[in-house]
């Protein structure tokens, strides 16, 4: 008899272990529940959507549940929440949000894919018009209607992390003029102080009203906005707040299901929970870290996507192992890309699992120094002194740099040594790289 599988959450780990199991599972039985209105969508695209580089947001979304039906025989349900989940009886209670009508479905095997969700800061005024979050492509289609609707003049994020650097480049392509207000001292907080030097200046070369160490008191609303800041009022049309994500696992919790120090989801390498027909994958569940070889969650799509299939393979009864995640990240700032892989250089120090940790950071040219268009790449390495042993990278330039870093998450992963890394045979042709890599440069220099 086919089995029944439930998938809570209808978006990249949802629906990847849903057409991974329908490949495996023809004949199975099989529902998808979403609460939202969309499913399979491009989250990372959606700034690009606002500021019109893409012109039409129909092409973020992958899929759509009449699609899903039609090519994939998937059972999708938008606009249903799974309230509970009665893990004793396999069964999970579902509300109809457009009719508020509530019943049990049965499983066999279940997955929570619930993904995660803005992180809300306790500020006084956060709830005022015209004050947003961004992490659906519904919270896409209120700010891209809100800046249809509203002469924008000046906009301003709170939060400096990753979708708070694309949103100021978004306002800045708009003609918009953008103030960011950051809590800690720097940028992009998963990454090194040091290394972000040239690509903080280069914000605020384009034109971002750039304030660091600034709290946010409040937002006020009359005619305009005010947020009230540590370091003054700013007067503004427009707020997104970026200040972080906190993993959807109450529903998973709720059930008796084990979760991690972060609040998101334990799982082991099959992507099983603590109740074993039950799985758990994308920005609701913890993953191994290769470098620290403990459960951690760092919320991003390639393993959402990956650990979405992997989930589905072992629903559908093929044993398969996740490895793991390096945290390997990149985003467009401006003109600088900036990427990291593996530990920073503060995590390897607090981290007990290795001894003396020795940084190196050198810059070199993205191409041949005499070749037209050559431009400046910094990396930075972690090492474990004693083995010698890559334990991260980060990169900045503006050219090539996802390409390098991806070098070196391989190279990580591999277990490579810095001597290694700086033997690889990697390209070379005065249009694309020099003889010797900025790569080969940073891992000879760490050698060292």
């Amino acid at each position: 008899m086919p089995k029944k599988f439930v998938i809570i959450g209808g978006d990249a780990a949802g629906m990847s272990a849903a057409s991974k199991i329908r490949r495996m599972q023809p004949e199975a039985e099989m529902i998808v529940f979403e609460k939202g209105d969309y499913i399979s969508f491009a989250a990372c695209g959606i700034p690009y959507w606002i500021s019109g580089v893409i012109d039409d947001g129909s092409k973020l979304q992958v899929l759509t549940p009449e699609i899903a039906k039609e090519k994939r025989n998937i059972d999708v349900r938008i606009l249903h929440e799974v309230t509970k989940i009665d893990s004793m009886n396999n069964r999970v209670t579902v509300t109809n949000l457009e009719t508020s009508e509530q019943y049990e479905e049965s499983y066999d095997a279940l997955l929570i894919a619930t993904g995660a969700r803005a992180a809300i800061p306790p500020i006084p005024g956060i709830e005022n018009d015209g004050v947003f979050t961004l992490r659906s492509l519904a919270d896409g289609h209120l700010i891209k209607d809100y800046l249809a609707k509203n002469k924008i003049k000046h906009a301003t994020i709170i939060g400096g992390g990753y979708i708070g650097l694309e949103m100021a480049e978004t306002y800045r392509h708009l003609n918009i003029a953008v103030t960011m207000v950051e809590l800690l001292d720097q940028i992009a907080p998963t990454f090194d102080k040091d290394i972000l030097v040239k690509v903080t200046e280069h914000i605020v070369e384009n034109g971002v009203d750039l304030r660091l160490d600034t709290r946010v008191n409040g937002i006020d609303k009359t005619a305009r906005l005010l947020v009230k800041t540590s370091a003054g009022d700013i007067p503004t049309d427009m707020v997104i707040v970026s200040t972080g994500v906190r993993p959807n696992s109450e529903l998973a919790g709720e059930a008796g299901i084990s979760l991690g120090k972060s609040g998101a989801i334990t799982i082991n390498s099959n992507m099983q929970t603590s109740i074993s027909n039950i799985y758990a994958a994308g920005d609701c569940a913890e993953y191994k870290h290769l470098v620290l070889e403990e459960d951690i969650w760092i919320p991003l799509a390639p393993s959402a996507n990956k650990g979405g299939r992997i989930a589905g393979e072992n629903m559908a009864g093929q044993l398969t192992q996740f490895p793991g995640i390096l945290g390997t990240a990149v985003v467009k700032v401006f003109d600088y890309t900036i990427a990291q892989t593996g530990l920073t250089e503060k995590q390897a120090e607090q981290s007990s699992k290795y001894g003396e940790i020795s940084t190196t950071m050198i810059t070199g040219g993205s191409r041949a120094h005499y070749y037209p268009g050559s431009t400046p790449i910094t990396i930075k390495m972690v090492v474990e002194k004693s083995s010698k042993r890559l334990l991260g990278a980060q990169i900045i330039g503006k050219a090539d740099v996802a390409k390098r870093v991806d070098v070196l998450a391989t190279a990580i992963t591999a277990r490579m040594t810095v001597e290694e890394i700086g033997l690889l045979d990697l390209t070379y042709a005065p249009p694309v790289a020099p003889v010797y890599d900025p790569i080969h440069v940073a891992a000879n220099v760490a050698n060292k």
